[in-house]
């Protein structure tokens, strides 16, 4: 019998899991991004606002009332009151960070020689980062600080200082540094604020030529932290707390808290704007305003965001519900607890991971040992690394956890300071790198072998060691190429301080199963059925995909060049409820709406020949489950047809489609009609799809200088060519055995438009322009992939390859296949129409 926590036990965890049934087969490890809500706490704040009458707390006091019921709820939630902390309401961490440096007075008196300083961690997020360029315009020091040099400082003892000393200093210095960092979970020192107060940073601050004769503010930042550990503000006390709740509850976001101890209240005196609800008088008419006493009052400008205020109750009285007491009786270090052992076990298994020749495949970022708790939380920081020793690229590695339906989060987590540490790159090195292209959040993960991110898994109270396998197994399976055994597990009783050892291990099929990761048994085949003409590079194919992410119409004979591409290429589009367009990373079975386009009756054909869905119910009686077994079967669905022409049909309306997006761009276009909307939805087992047809016109994103060029909805150019060569050439170097795609099924993973073949493979990777029979194409570069050619057209189903083998070939690079724009028939004809067989010259 597995183990889901060496915490909590199995029949809790099963609770626990179905408030989330709505992941479905996803496993989310982003719990440092943010929680995940519970279906409970959205049932209970729905009835919640259905049942009662909330106003603006400006004019309405039972909501006033209610907001400051649930401050005193934030305050004891950390374990704190009103006597010793105030609460002020914010937007979020950021903005509560920004707030305590606009109002803080740096200077105790009108002295020019005692200016404070502002010092901050390097390993701080870029929202500390960021509240340098404030305290700059205060006209103070700002220092930075090393993570050794912080660490090594804080075990300076120090002799106390009274309050008297404290009040003869001419300035005030702030230090911001995080209670846990969000790169890797490394937690830093909480328990030294008063030697902090004392001065064991004088020495560091005596470096940097700055006043040291100063009294000590300290600015946590514990968003991080309190998401999944307990703060105790009873023992731990710095003079500011910056949080936001969504990183606890998953819900509500944009909705914070600065906590200020009240007895440092005083240097928040630098506030200069104000809003509604904070003045108790204010003249427009002169320069006269007095502002509130109570400090929330003061600084929670304009009216509270009351109705996520209110939704807080039920986020605690929820979390309540959910979490049993285990460890010291206290909900927030249960879970702290068991997100530590899930990152302890992910931690391990990381270290010891080797490829077959002995080497290490992983590469840990961590800053402890996951020896200790009081030292680390429930985040795992890493990359990996190939046999040869070159490292694996984080774009690659997200593109495989999303094929396994895995959420990661990869890049530097807005945390420059560790990133650069960890990953040993100078600041000289990260301007070159800004230089070459590289900025945050881009997809350049690999820069002269090096990495320029990492990898990071955060784990929250609703993750179980089965969401630990599920990843081990992803690794394994398209990095590793071995199966790897689970580790004993350890079921601790922290109440009667006994320890149960469970063998974990199952079969990796299992999981396999449980991921959907099917794999076709079609025979290969000894077919040679490329065009053969003297090895003259010839177009053999033509396809369009008349629905963006849906499946191909092929063409053997010609087709029309239009002024997007080929005539009615991606001219169509499957969206939500939402107006967010729907492609195959959402729904794989896209693939099977097979579209023909008859030029003679003017009309587009929809055909869809169904799926078969595998149902699993699971009912739990005591410690017995039973397993119910639904087949369900659709057998296909009637043809549906539309017509080419929107001016002659009647079902066409022309709609803003709710600002949908296409690779940034916003899409206008015409709703087909409620019948084929039916039909989608029926066929995709989606509710409320609507197929809205391009109106507008989009412009492929170039340079100013560079002709602009009419695109439809593809994502990046107006053509895109595949050469099937390559493809034969990549089919080759796919040593997968359960691959069993035939080379014309790999070549339609591809989706590419025009299917060249040639006599060499990869000779398309340095060409700068072709020609195709009497037209002309520039190359507007290599296509870029992700997890969409793990689909199989055919079927819709996953696989690994060719993906992996795309990596291994190029050095990470994830490129097969060259964009195209259109630039013009040769020899002045013209002739429109793209003829397959012919000649390509370059």
């Amino acid at each position: 019998m597995s183990v889901l926590s060496n915490v909590i036990d199995d029949h809790q965890m099963e609770i626990i899991k179905n408030e989330f049934v709505r992941l479905e087969d996803k496993c989310y490890l982003e719990n440092a991004g943010t929680a995940l809500y519970p279906q409970k706490l959205l049932n209970k704040i729905n009835d919640d606002l259905l049942k009662n009458v909330y106003m603006n707390p400006h004019s309405d006091k039972y909501t006033r009332d209610c907001i400051e019921q649930i401050r005193c709820m934030v305050l004891q939630h950390f374990n704190t009151d009103n006597s010793n902390y105030t609460v002020v309401f914010t937007s979020g961490t950021t903005q509560s960070l920004k707030l305590v440096l606009e109002t803080f007075q740096f200077h105790n008196n009108n002295d020019d020689n005692s200016i404070g300083s502002f010092i901050y961690l390097r390993d701080n997020h870029t929202s500390v980062i960021g509240l340098r360029e404030l305290a700059e315009n205060k006209n103070v020091d700002v220092v930075h600080i090393s993570h050794e040099e912080f660490l090594s400082s804080l075990k300076i003892p120090q002799p106390s200082n009274d309050l008297q000393e404290r009040n003869k200093n001419k300035s005030n210095t702030l230090l911001v540094y995080p209670a846990q960092s969000n790169f890797n979970g490394f937690k830093y020192p909480i328990d030294c604020m008063a030697n902090i107060k004392n001065g064991c940073l004088r020495g560091y601050l005596k470096k940097q030529l700055c006043d040291v004769n100063c009294n000590w503010y300290i600015l946590l930042d514990a968003a991080s932290l309190t998401s999944t550990n307990k703060l105790d503000l009873s023992v731990t006390q710095p003079d500011f707390v910056c949080l936001s709740f969504y990183k606890i509850f998953g819900f509500p976001t944009g909705l914070g808290a600065l906590l200020v101890k009240n007895n440092s209240a005083d240097v928040l005196n630098q506030k200069k704007y104000f809003g509604g609800g904070t003045v108790d008088i204010v003249l427009s008419g002169e320069d006269y305003h007095v502002k509130r006493n109570a400090l929330h009052e003061r600084f929670e400008d304009g009216t509270q965001a009351f109705l996520s205020i209110i939704a807080l109750k039920h986020c605690f009285d929820v979390i309540s519900l959910l979490i049993p007491k285990i460890v010291n009786n206290n909900i927030m270090d249960t879970i702290s607890y068991h997100t530590y052992y899930l990152a302890k076990d992910l931690y391990e298994q990381l270290k010891n991971l080797k490829h077959d020749n002995g080497t290490n495949a992983a590469v840990l970022y961590m800053d402890s040992d996951f020896t200790d708790i009081k030292t680390q939380g429930g985040i795992v920081t890493f990359n990996l690394l190939r046999k040869n020793g070159s490292y694996i690229g984080y774009v690659e590695f997200q593109h495989m956890a999303d094929l396994f339906n895995i959420s990661i989060r990869t890049g530097c987590f807005c945390n420059s300071g560790s990133c650069q540490r960890h990953l040993i790159i100078s600041n000289k090195e990260m301007k070159a790198m800004h230089k070459a292209g590289h900025k945050c959040g881009d997809e350049i993960d690999l820069i002269d072998g090096k990495p320029t991110g990492a990898i990071r898994v955060s784990f929250g109270y609703y993750n179980t060691y089965d969401d630990v396998d599920k990843l081990i197994l992803m690794i394994s399976k398209c990095f590793l190429r071995k199966q790897i055994q689970k580790p004993k597990r350890i079921m601790m009783n922290f109440n009667k301080n006994v320890t149960q050892i469970t063998n974990g291990i199952s079969s990796n099929e299992q999981i396999l199963k449980s991921l959907v990761l099917k794999q076709r048994n079609f025979s290969n085949g000894n077919e040679i059925d490329h065009y053969n003409n003297d090895y003259k590079m010839t177009l053999i194919e033509i396809d369009i995909f008349p629905i963006k992410s849906c499946g191909a119409f092929k063409i053997k004979s010609g087709w029309k060049i239009g002024t997007k591409g080929l005539e009615f290429d991606r001219e169509w589009m499957i969206v939500r409820d939402n107006g967010i367009c729907l492609t195959q990373k959402q729904n794989t079975f896209m693939c099977k709406i097979q579209p023909i386009i008859d030029l003679k009756n003017r009309c587009l054909t929809l055909n869809f020949d169904g799926i078969y869905i595998f149902i699993i119910n699971t009912l739990i009686l005591g410690i017995l489950k039973i397993m119910f077994f639904f087949f369900i079967s659709f057998t296909g669905q009637k043809p549906i047809s539309i017509s080419l022409d929107p001016a002659v049909s009647s079902t066409y309306t022309e709609t803003q489609v709710c600002q949908s997006k296409v690779c940034t761009d916003i899409i206008k276009g015409y709703d087909c009609g409620d019948e084929v909307a039916d039909w989608i939805s029926n066929a995709l087992g989606i509710s409320f799809l609507r197929l809205i047809r391009q109106s507008s016109d989009r412009l492929l994103k170039k340079k100013a200088s560079e002709e602009q060029k009419l695109l439809s909805l593809s994502n990046q150019a107006q053509f895109l060519l595949i050469n099937k060569a390559t493809v034969r050439w990549l089919r080759d170097k796919i040593t997968d055995e359960s691959f069993s795609d035939d080379i014309n099924s790999l070549v339609d993973r591809f989706r590419g438009n025009l299917i060249i073949d040639s006599k060499k493979e990869l000779i398309e990777r340095d060409w700068q322009k072709v020609i195709i029979g009497k037209h002309e194409f520039k190359v507007e570069g290599q296509c870029s992939r992700c997890q969409m050619v793990c689909i199989d057209q055919r079927t819709g189903e996953k696989t690994v390859e060719p993906l992996r083998t795309i990596s291994q070939e190029f050095g990470g690079k994830l490129r097969f296949g060259i964009y195209l724009s259109y630039m013009g028939p040769i020899y002045k004809c013209n002739d429109r129409m793209l003829k397959t067989y012919s000649e390509v010259n370059t």
